[in-house]
């Protein structure tokens, strides 16, 4: 493929179930999308909200690079947060 990136795209356009860590890959392969700020929030610090209509992306992207993650929602933000499973209401008070 070429250099402009179309071979990390073509991956990303599969479903998250589908994605596949690619541990050759590198997260500056990113740096041009819109939603890289998200990204590189969640590999600094383990969480990020990222701008309305791409958080699929940036999970996708995460999943690329080995992360497991997991989305919620709080006053009608979306959070992508480490893990894949949910936790329940009762074992997490922040997210109420």
């Amino acid at each position: 493929m070429d250099s402009s990136g179309s071979f990390y795209k073509e991956g990303l356009r599969r479903p998250l179930e589908e994605i596949r860590e690619d541990i050759f890959f590198r997260a500056g392969g990113f740096q041009k999308e819109a939603w890289y700020g998200g990204f590189s929030a969640y590999i600094r610090l383990g969480i990020c909200q990222p701008s309305p209509g791409h958080a699929l992306e940036v999970q996708k992207a995460l999943k690329r690079m080995g992360y497991s993650t997991r989305t919620s929602e709080n006053k009608g933000k979306t959070y992508i947060l480490p893990g894949t499973e949910s936790r329940s209401d009762e074992k997490s008070s922040l997210w109420k």
